[in-house]
C-alpha cells in the first residue's frame, strides 16, 4: 500500500505538532506501507497578498477579524494546485493530518483520510487565535470545513468530543467518522518500574508551555493554600517561564524532548510527581496527559474540550469544572493525598488507561483497520 502522507515538515521531524506527526509516521511505517511525504503547498506572493486585501477588507467593513487559515479563496487556491500535483500520483490512500483548508476543494479519485484533534467550529471563540471573527468569516470557516469532512473517505478524531460534533453539528456519516485516541510521545517506563517509594513531599508536575491558557496561576494558587494549610507539597514548573520566587516552586523554563539529555529530565521528573496537575482554559488532546498516564500519573485538570477521552473523573485523575476556584481544586486534592490507598488506586487506573488506550501501538491497529477496509 501506498500512502501519501501531506505534512508541512519532513516527516522524521520529531518537533512537528509536538511529535504527533512523527510519531504517526513511526506507526504507519510500522505496518510495512510505503510512504511518500507531500510537502505543504502554499500560496505564492500574489495570492498571499490578495488574502491580506481580503482580510483588510473585512475588517473595513464588519470591524471583526477574518479567518484567513480557512476560507474560500485560500482553499480553492490550494485545491486547484494539490489538484494538478496529484494528477500523475498513484497513492492508495492520502493522508491529510490538519490540513483541511487545503485538500477541502481537492479533485481526486484517491481516498482521503482526514485527522485532526477537534472540528475547527470547535476552536471559534475557544482557542485565542480562532476568536474574534465575523460572523460571516465563522460560516465560510464551518463550509469549508463540511466540504471536507464529506469528501474524506474516513475521518479520524482523537477523542469522542471532537468525533461527535462532526457527526451532530455537520450531519457526516457516522460510519465516516473514527475515534483513534493518541498515545504518548516519550517511551513508557515498564510498569514494574513504577512501583517505587517517592518522596513524601506532594509533587505536582505543571507541564506546559503556555502558562496563561493552561491556566498555571490557578495551579500555583491552589497548591499555595495547601502549603499554607501545611501540607508538604511542591509545584514543578516544566516548559514556561512564570515570575514565581517559593520555596515551593521550582521552574525549569524549557526542556526538549529531541535532545537526549532533556528527554531524560522530563522523564526523571514524570517518574518523581505524585500528579500531573494542569488545570487547563481550552484543549482538545494534550499529549502530556498520554504521558502522565503511561507514567502512573494521575491528572488534576478541567473538563474541557476533548480532555475527558484521556482523564476519567474519579478514576484516573480529577475533571473539575470550568469556573472551580483555588479553593475547590485544593479541597478536592486533599481528598486524595490523605488517602494512600485511593492515590494508589488512582494511578494504577491511569497505567491501565495508557496500556488499553493511549498509545501508539493501539492506534496503530485501528489505523490498519481502517486502511484496509478502504482499499477493500
Amino acid at each position: 500500500m501506498k500512502i501519501g502522507f501531506y505534512s508541512s515538515m519532513p516527516l522524521e521531524n520529531k518537533a512537528n505538532w509536538s511529535g504527533t506527526m512523527y510519531k504517526m509516521y513511526e506507526q504507519i511505517s510500522a505496518l510495512g506501507y510505503e510512504i511518500e511525504w507531500i510537502p505543504q503547498i502554499k500560496l505564492d506572493e500574489q495570492e498571499t497578498a490578495k488574502l491580506t486585501k481580503i482580510q483588510k477588507l473585512f475588517y473595513t467593513i464588519f470591524h471583526r477579524g477574518y479567518n484567513t487559515k480557512v476560507n474560500f479563496y485560500s482553499s480553492k487556491k490550494l485545491g486547484k494546485k494539490i489538484s494538478s500535483f496529484l494528477k500523475d500520483k498513484n497513492y492508495d490512500i492520502l493522508f491529510v493530518p490538519t490540513y483541511l483548508n487545503d485538500f477541502a476543494f481537492v479533485k481526486t479519485k484517491i481516498p482521503i483520510i482526514y485527522l485532526n484533534d477537534a472540528n475547527i467550529a470547535q476552536l471559534l471563540n475557544y482557542y485565542p487565535y480562532y476568536s474574534g471573527f465575523g460572523w460571516l468569516s465563522k460560516w465560510e470557516t464551518k463550509q469549508v470545513e463540511k466540504i471536507m469532512l464529506n469528501k474524506s473517505a474516513i475521518n479520524i478524531f482523537s477523542s469522542e468530543w471532537a468525533a461527535n460534533y462532526a457527526v451532530q453539528a455537520y450531519g457526516i456519516n457516522p460510519e465516516k467518522v473514527k475515534v483513534l485516541k493518541f498515545g504518548a510521545n516519550l517511551k513508557a517506563p515498564a510498569a514494574e518500574n513504577l512501583i517505587q517509594e517517592k518522596n513524601k513531599e506532594f509533587i505536582f508536575l505543571f507541564l506546559a508551555v503556555d502558562w496563561e491558557r493552561k491556566r498555571g496561576h490557578l495551579a500555583y494558587e491552589t497548591i499555595k493554600i495547601l502549603h499554607q494549610k501545611g501540607y508538604s507539597v511542591k509545584l514543578q514548573i516544566i516548559g514556561c517561564n512564570p515570575n514565581l520566587n517559593e520555596t515551593w516552586v521550582n521552574i525549569i523554563p524549557y526542556l526538549n524532548k529531541n535532545n537526549d539529555e532533556d528527554l531524560a529530565k522530563i522523564q526523571a521528573h514524570l517518574l518523581q510527581s505524585h500528579f500531573l496537575f494542569v488545570p487547563t482554559k481550552a484543549d482538545c488532546t494534550p499529549i502530556a496527559f498520554c504521558e502522565a498516564a503511561a507514567y502512573g500519573l494521575p491528572i488534576i485538570t478541567t473538563d474541557t474540550g476533548g480532555v475527558s477521552a484521556h482523564v476519567e473523573n474519579g478514576k484516573t485523575g480529577l475533571l473539575l469544572s470550568q469556573n472551580s476556584s483555588a479553593k475547590e481544586y485544593a479541597a478536592a486534592i486533599e481528598k486524595i493525598i490523605n488517602n494512600e490507598e485511593l492515590l494508589h488506586s488512582f494511578s494504577q487506573q491511569a497505567r491501565i488507561k495508557y496500556e488499553k488506550e493511549l498509545n501508539w501501538e493501539i492506534w496503530r491497529k485501528k489505523f490498519k483497520e481502517i486502511t484496509h477496509k478502504i482499499i477493500s
